[in-house]
């Protein structure tokens, strides 16, 4: 077929544009943009973010019946073994510890903190060469500790039971034959105060000037304070003296150490403070501890080697430090 010159130049711009329109689109469905995937190229953030938490009430696999199953498999044959016997040939600690009990344990995802006491354990580990597994328990469940005992260490499924206190009336203690390790530490109740009692450094003080003192009610500190003559109101629990603190309904409180963690956290613009140096009286101090079966000695042995080794290095003091708990020595008492 003839083709005039003119009308194949025309053409062939037409099929030119084309291409080049083809090409354009073709570059914009196909380029691919940087893919951000959580974890990597983290930049600094500045303040706090809540940890995405486990929770059952919620999990899909947990109300599907996936729970009370350790959290590694055990081979057949380690089962029945000595504790330390399993831990050293596995390579790895089973550990149980509660999974809402910050800044000690708690479940958290995505490079959030673990807890001081999972951050102790992973140290103990690392030193030897093991890994850890946690399997989550829920320590506040009704009629106490000793129900968590039952549906996890007892069934096998942890060899340590990571966040117990000794207070000297652990009457679950026994029936599960379970066994304190030595203690790494020391909590207790604290003196914070704000504004107007700021100047408060001591009970003996507040009693002196009249300042009222919030204390969590049925707690031994609301007990203290009323055999004590200590003037205060109760509230709740830890954290509604918290928000007491922060409404101003109080300007001094005693409250658990642990707890000044949790609210710095949850309250940036609270403006209390722990009384520089307080250190709780010894009737509002208790040792910190772990449970494991008292027929496991070489396991606690370990174990209580291990804390030696980290409170006479300040190891454990400076776990501490990075979670905002104030650092006390155990009083072992047991």
């Amino acid at each position: 077929m003839r083709m005039f010159p003119r009308r194949a130049a025309l053409l062939l711009a037409a099929a030119i544009t084309t291409l080049v329109a083809v090409e354009a689109i073709a570059a914009e469905v196909f380029e691919l943009e940087p893919e951000y995937v959580y974890g990597r190229n983290r930049k600094p953030q500045m303040g706090y973010r809540q940890p995405e938490v486990f929770d059952p009430l919620s999990d899909r696999l947990y109300q599907s019946g996936y729970r009370n199953f350790p959290p590694t498999a055990i081979p057949d044959e380690l089962k029945e073994v000595p504790a330390m016997e399993r831990v050293q040939k596995m390579g790895r600690i089973l550990a149980c510890a509660d999974a809402w009990f910050w800044p000690f344990s708690r479940t958290a995802h995505k490079n959030e903190p673990p807890g001081l006491e999972i951050e102790i354990l992973q140290s103990i580990a690392k030193k030897h060469g093991w890994d850890v597994s946690i399997a989550w328990v829920n320590t506040g469940m009704r009629f106490g500790v000793g129900v968590t005992f039952g549906n996890s260490i007892d069934r096998g499924i942890c060899d340590i039971f990571l966040g117990l206190t000794y207070t000297g009336d652990d009457h679950h203690m026994p029936k599960h034959k379970m066994a304190f390790t030595k203690a790494f530490m020391s909590t207790g109740y604290v003196l914070v105060t704000q504004g107007p009692a700021a100047d408060v450094k001591t009970l003996d003080d507040a009693k002196a000037q009249g300042i009222k003192i919030g204390v969590p009610a049925y707690s031994p500190m609301s007990e203290y304070a009323q055999a004590n003559g200590i003037p205060h109101e109760t509230f709740f629990q830890n954290y509604q003296v918290i928000d007491a603190l922060i409404r101003g309904q109080v300007n001094a409180a005693m409250i658990w150490s642990g707890a000044i963690s949790q609210a710095k956290l949850a309250h940036p613009e609270a403006e209390f403070e722990m009384v520089k140096g307080y250190v709780p009286p010894p009737e509002m101090r208790f040792d910190n501890n772990w449970g494991v079966k008292e027929k496991e000695i070489e396991l606690i042995q370990f174990i209580n080697e291990a804390f030696a080794e980290m409170l006479k290095s300040g190891e454990t003091r400076r776990l501490c430090e990075r979670y905002g708990v104030p650092f006390y020595p155990p009083l072992e008492k047991q």
